[in-house]
């Protein structure tokens, strides 16, 4: 009895293991048609397909929508940037499914793509609600900064979507360190952490744009907080005045200067760290975006042994990677080119480049003034703030230095007034100056996903008239007619961003006799443009229309920019 008992519960293990087999076996199959399905749905709508079994969904995405309304429209967000978010639907004709779209869209700003999922894949998706993430569990505990940790942490992140995933299962003692790994993988020039009510916000500014990252608990502000003050060497105790300072981070290929700044708030400490790669080495003079042109006098400019090269705009507008360019075009073993920054942004091999600390010991001035004893052939000066520096310049450039520098002013034409606000006499602005560039930033299409469209009649007329006013010239190629511009939807090679990169659009004009007249003039800015304009001068806003054509850029990034384009965006 026991032999034959043995046999029955080895027949019965047996037909359990085939019963397993077999509903396995058919939920494959079941699951395979379910996508198959999805599959022949967004062929008919003509929408990618996308399968949640494959790829990872969190959290702290799907939660954009309440899971109530989520089910009921048949949808789920499975990734977002601010207000750009990817939405999977099972069925892009569902009512409810519009109802909920038209809303997002009209009453919360949403911009979105649609992707098709199966049913099965949203309900995998909608499992996130039922999960807290890691980081809803933060306690309280202290932070470290490896070197080795960090670059671990680096090689793996791909892009935003997998480190918005590796943030919401990362612990509290590794935050700081992907936080910092996750901005040198996305290419970010700063680190925004801004403490709310209830949550802390991370963002990361991404060619110059402000990106939503995370949210994370209130519980870990402290912790993170003490660890940037801790590694920036500021006071722990103090948290009710502004604090500045900066530390160093050596990587496997790289290192990093992270500047950090900490502001006093309402609910809290507001952090901004400005991330610098050591190893940066800039741009060459024919990759920053300048036309042929304006390419063509910049290049004369820069040769010439003496004389002032200024550019002007506003913080964050490309002015000192424009300098580092003009630099590397004339360095030469033959050559001494003597640098001032504050910082020291991108290391040039033959350059003496000497970081400016603005305090009473060593500013710009005193600093321009030894300079000068050092036997330089090219100076660049970070920036002209203030009379002295000026008047030190100005000097330099009259007896055969060239200088290179930048002034905050909004257009190349108030450079020459602010100048002489500076003090600098008018009688020796001319003489000075070889010319003034005035630039801004705009975003760079995403190759990958750039596409065609054709813009609607008004927008080509109110084109058509800005292109219509611009100076000609023989040196640049003017569209005869254009009937298409350029936009792109985001993919994964620019973390569905749209835009990848950054160039400048600039607006120039060199001394010439009719210029140095309206200078000694001491006339208007106004008066100032009008001059240059007659020189055959392009505005910013004018370039960044060409280059829209040209499909480098949009009219978006050009609006947002400049505001040339009005309604026209």
């Amino acid at each position: 009895m026991q032999v034959i008992g043995g046999k029955d519960k080895e027949g019965e293990e047996r037909n359990n293991l085939r019963d397993s087999v077999q509903k396995e076996t058919l939920r494959q199959l079941y699951q395979k048609s379910a996508e198959e399905k999805a599959m022949s749905m967004a062929t008919e709508n003509n929408l990618p397909y996308v399968d949640l079994h494959v790829i990872p969904t969190n959290p702290e995405t799907v939660n954009a929508i309440p899971e109530e309304k989520a089910i009921k429209a048949n949808m789920a967000i499975i990734y977002r940037v601010g207000k750009k978010w990817q939405i999977a639907v099972s069925d892009p004709e569902d009512i409810e499914t519009k109802k909920m779209l038209e809303y997002l869209k009209t009453t919360e700003g949403i911009t979105y793509n649609l992707v098709v999922v199966s049913e099965d894949g949203l309900k995998k998706a909608w499992e996130q609600y039922r999960f807290k993430t890691v980081t809803d569990n933060f306690e309280n505990e202290g932070v470290s900064l490896k070197s080795g940790d960090l670059t671990d942490f680096e090689k793996g992140i791909t892009g935003l979507i997998d480190l918005k995933k590796r943030i919401a299962e990362i612990n509290t003692t590794e935050i700081f360190n992907i936080i910092l790994a996750g901005a040198v993988k996305t290419r970010a020039s700063d680190i925004h952490i801004e403490p709310d009510k209830e949550t802390i916000r991370l963002r990361y500014r991404i060619d110059g744009v402000l990106q939503d990252i995370v949210k994370f608990p209130k519980s870990v502000h402290k912790t993170i907080i003490s660890r940037i003050k801790m590694l920036a060497k500021m006071k722990l105790n103090i948290t009710d005045i502004p604090q500045d300072g900066s530390f160093n981070v050596s990587l496997e290929n790289n290192a990093l200067n992270v500047r950090v700044s900490i502001l006093p708030t309402t609910y809290g400490e507001s952090v901004v760290m400005r991330v610098l790669s050591e190893n940066a080495e800039g741009l060459d003079i024919d990759q920053i975006g300048l036309n042929e042109y304006y390419l063509d006098m910049i290049l004369k400019e820069v040769s010439k042994p003496n004389g002032m090269i200024l550019t002007t705009g506003p913080t964050g507008s490309g002015k000192t990677t424009s300098l580092y360019s003009f630099v590397r075009k004339v360095n030469d073993p033959g050559i001494k080119i003597i640098t001032l920054e504050n910082p020291v942004e991108y290391r040039i091999e033959g350059v003496t480049q000497t970081p400016v600390e603005q305090n009473e010991e060593f500013t710009f001035a005193n600093g321009l003034r030894a300079v000068v004893r050092q036997d330089p052939d090219v100076i660049m000066v970070g920036e002209i703030r203030d009379d002295e520096t000026a008047a030190i310049a100005v000097q330099a450039a009259l007896t055969g230095h060239l200088v290179l520098s930048t002034l905050h002013t909004n257009n190349a034409a108030g450079a020459i007034p602010r100048l002489l606000h500076l003090g600098v006499n008018p009688a020796l602005i001319a003489p000075a100056i070889n010319a003034v560039i005035a630039q801004r930033l705009v975003r760079r299409l995403c190759e990958h996903c750039k596409e065609e469209y054709v813009p609607s009649e008004e927008t080509m007329s109110s084109l058509r008239k800005i292109l219509a006013g611009i100076p000609k010239n023989d040196k640049m190629q003017f569209p005869d007619k254009f009937d298409k511009l350029y936009r792109s939807h985001g993919c994964s090679k620019c973390n569905f961003i749209g835009y990848t990169g950054r160039l400048g659009i600039y607006e120039i004009f060199s001394m010439s006799t009719n210029i140095e007249k309206i200078i000694l003039a001491n006339v208007s800015t106004g008066d100032m443009l009008a001059a240059a304009r007659a020189e055959g001068m392009i505005s910013m806003g004018e370039d960044g229309i060409l280059k829209m054509i040209q499909g480098v850029t949009s009219v978006e990034e050009v609006h947002r920019v400049t505001g040339i384009m009005g309604d026209v965006a």
